[in-house]
């Protein structure tokens, strides 16, 4: 018996849409209903908790009883790994189950209680691995620029996007940040317009008075 899913396709392009949308429903054949189709066109360093079609298809899960949620393709969405936490975070605590069309790795096959640990384990993991990496990473370019001042910035990627928003959930204040990516206060501040929560939330280590 097929269980009941929805789908939801992060593309920017309908031609990509189409193609995630066809290997979605091969994958889904045998095993799962789709109940309905979400998409949207945000770019991939956009957490899931900024994105209204993911928190609409979260909240449509919960209301309908839906338990399974299915995406395209695993690898491609590790690639930006602090997006991927944050929305394999919202799933689990939706009580949703995740699977991924494509690259699916994850122990557990389709016994429910068996994939749920299988998921809960790679998420601890993947979290832990994380917070160890962005520590290195932002420790390397500190290194590397330790008296660099804020000065015109180059435009940032959207992978430098993430970078920079993974820094000051891990507790770089604002001057840091604006030391390490080398750029100024003002694009900082542009960045995280629509991340409310990293506005000043963390102040950095106070330095003792002699």
């Amino acid at each position: 018996m097929k269980q009941l899913s929805v789908v939801y396709i992060n593309s920017r392009k309908s031609a990509d849409f189409e193609n995630q949308k066809i290997e979605i429903e091969n994958f889904c054949k045998y095993r799962f209903d789709i109940d309905r189709v979400f998409h949207d066109n945000q770019p991939p360093a956009v957490p899931a908790s900024n994105r209204p079609e993911f928190v609409e298809m979260l909240n449509y899960c919960e209301k309908n009883g839906i338990p399974n949620i299915i995406f395209h393709d695993l690898e491609a969405t590790l690639t930006y790994s602090d997006v991927f936490i944050n929305g394999l975070s919202l799933i689990l605590k939706n009580g949703a189950l995740p699977y991924w069309a494509v690259g699916d790795f994850i122990s557990g096959g389709y016994d429910s209680d068996e994939r749920r640990k299988a998921v809960g384990a790679f998420f601890h993991y993947l979290n832990h691995f994380s917070a160890q990496k962005i520590l290195v990473k932002l420790n390397k370019k500190t290194s590397e620029v330790p008296n660099r001042r804020p000065g015109r910035p180059p435009a940032l990627d959207e992978k430098g996007i993430s970078d920079l928003l993974a820094a000051r959930r891990s507790g770089k204040t604002i001057g840091d940040v604006c030391r390490i990516f080398n750029v100024s206060r003002s694009t900082v501040s542009k960045i995280l317009r629509n991340y409310p929560e990293l506005k000043g939330e963390w102040k950095g280590s106070i330095s003792p008075k002699k």
